[in-house]
This record gives C-alpha cells, structure tokens and sequence, in this order.
C-alpha cells in the first residue's frame, strides 16, 4: 500500500464510535436516503427500521465492525466492514465497506473521515484487504476512495439499472499489507475538498450472511 496522510492513521478518527442498537433509527434513516436519492447508489426502496434491524444483527452474529460517526451531538453517517460476498472462505481476509452519510452532510468531509475509519478498523478485524463497489458515475465517490489510495481493479458494464438507463459498476481496491499497490494519481487535498460520499459501496443493502436463516426480503 501507498501510504498517505488519510490512510496511515492508527487511531479512529475523532467522533466515530460503535454503533448501539439505540442508533438503529437514525442509521436506518441515513440509509434511505440513499436509496431516494437518485442514481448515484443502486438501492431503490426505502427500509423499515425492522429490516435494518435484521441485516445488522447478521453482522453483529458475524463479528463485522458497525460505527457511527457523530457531530454536535447526532449520528450524521455511519459504515460497516463486512466480509467479501463472493468466496466467503478464499476470500475472508478482504472486507467490504459500506458508508452512508447524511444528506446535509455530504461533501463536508465526513465521508472521508469515515474513509480512514474503515481503514483503521479493516487492520484492527484481521483484513489484508479492502474493496468498495462504486456506481461508474459517483465521481465523488470514485475521487473519496482514490485518495485514501484505492485503485480501481474491475468494472461491470451496465449491470446496474435505473428505470431505462444503465451504469457501469466499478470495484476500487486498497492492499492494506503490501507495498505494490498502485498510486491512485490523485492529490489527497482534492479527494478532500471533492468528497460527497467518500467510501460507499453502491449496492444494496449488505446481504445477510449465507449462514442466516431467512428473515424479511433481501434486497439482493
């Protein structure tokens, strides 16, 4: 790995703490906004507080890290690492992170932040890597996780579809124990400043694990 500024930290960023099941409301809400919020994230419903509720407790069963980030006092986003979703067992040391910010705080730096917080917690949960899913035309996106140092190692064309239109999907990748990664070519200042939503993962909800038994409609 590259090492830069935002992604050689040890410690948490300020205000980022783990979630508590009394966030799940605000968590559920962020998340929706996502979902409303046009193409930029492929999900295209909004969630009942019951359905988060059942696809975090997967997680939290699975050990995988749920943090929230806080500001003047109130969650405004928030991200989970997961295990990859394909070869769960080849693949087990490269996580999956997923970030939601709120509306009114995107591009204030937030995304980033959160960014080099799934970082530190992809180290500290025992993975070497760490991907993200990005729809192709989530510039801000695309601009939050090649500051932190990501590249982008594949691209799905037109997988993803909204009403008639088509998007590619692109998977951008972070080696966190090797030297040989590829430097992003982009200044970690303009990664900053360009942030909207920094490291999120455009599917849908984070999948249950395959271990779950079935619980409300999955939106894979």
């Amino acid at each position: 790995m590259i090492a830069n500024r935002l992604n050689s930290r040890s410690e948490l960023p300020p205000g980022v703490r783990r979630y508590t099941p009394e966030d799940l409301p605000t968590m559920t809400a962020i998340f929706n906004e996502s979902a409303l919020g046009g193409t930029s994230s492929p999900v295209l419903r909004a969630f009942s507080l019951e359905e988060m509720t059942f696809f975090v407790d997967c997680f939290v069963k699975e050990g995988d890290p749920i943090y929230v980030l806080e500001r003047g006092g109130e969650v405004v986003a928030w991200l989970i690492v997961n295990r990859f979703s394909w070869g769960a067992q080849a693949c087990r040391l490269t996580g999956e992170v997923s970030i939601y910010v709120r509306h009114d705080h995107v591009g204030s730096g937030v995304g980033i932040r959160l960014g080099q917080a799934a970082v530190v917690l992809a180290r500290r949960y025992g993975f070497e890597t760490l991907v993200a899913w990005i729809i192709e035309h989530n510039a801000a996106s695309k601009r939050g996780v090649q500051g932190l140092g990501a590249a982008q190692w594949g691209r799905f064309p037109g997988i993803a579809r909204f009403a008639e239109l088509r998007a590619d999907v692109v998977l951008y990748g972070l080696h966190l124990t090797s030297e040989t990664s590829t430097d992003s070519g982009v200044r970690v200042e303009q990664a900053c400043r360009a942030d909207g939503t920094g490291l999120i993962r455009d599917r849908a909800t984070p999948p249950p694990p395959r271990a779950a038994s079935a619980g409300p409609d999955s939106p894979r």
